[in-house]
């Protein structure tokens, strides 16, 4: 019985220190969340456990959000969230936008643009070439693809 014992404190330990970790690391990644005592705070009311804990906050996460509780970063990470993906919606309206006329203004220009210049990939999926970039380890940063490609071309 006694091992049994053992074995679920083990488990339930290595459970919430990856909780902890977990939530350090979204600590880190948010930008700074308005706290109930800040003047950026919204006039919303607050949810029951959303106040940042009280006394000095413990040990561990740094950053400027070390003090706000587990559902208020959930909250906001998930706020956060929207916001970007809201950003990346309007910025693949423009970019296909952009694609069009690019293409309306090869179609003006014909045939003249063949002059040895290089070719633009206007169907490239920058999101795609990310993710395949995070699948085999490379960080999946387009821009910093696109250098490395420059420097080998050098």
């Amino acid at each position: 019985m006694q091992v049994r014992k053992t074995s679920h404190k083990a488990a339930e330990q290595k459970r919430r220190d990856s909780l902890k970790t977990t939530f350090d690391d979204l600590r880190g990644l948010l930008p700074p969340i308005p706290l109930p005592s800040e003047e950026k705070f919204p006039d919303e009311p607050l949810l029951p456990g959303a106040l940042p804990p009280r006394g000095p906050p413990k040990a561990g996460g740094e950053g400027p959000n070390k003090g706000v509780s587990k559902l208020q970063l959930l909250i906001y990470g998930n706020d956060f969230i929207r916001l970007l993906k809201g950003r990346v919606q309007r910025r693949d309206q423009e970019i296909e936008k952009l694609r069009r006329e690019v293409m309306r203004l090869k179609n003006l220009v014909g045939n003249e643009a063949d002059r040895g210049e290089e070719e633009l990939d206007l169907e490239r999926d920058l999101d795609a070439v990310e993710a395949l970039g995070a699948a085999f380890g490379r960080g999946g940063s387009v821009v910093a693809d696109d250098e490395a490609d420059e420097e080998v071309d050098d």
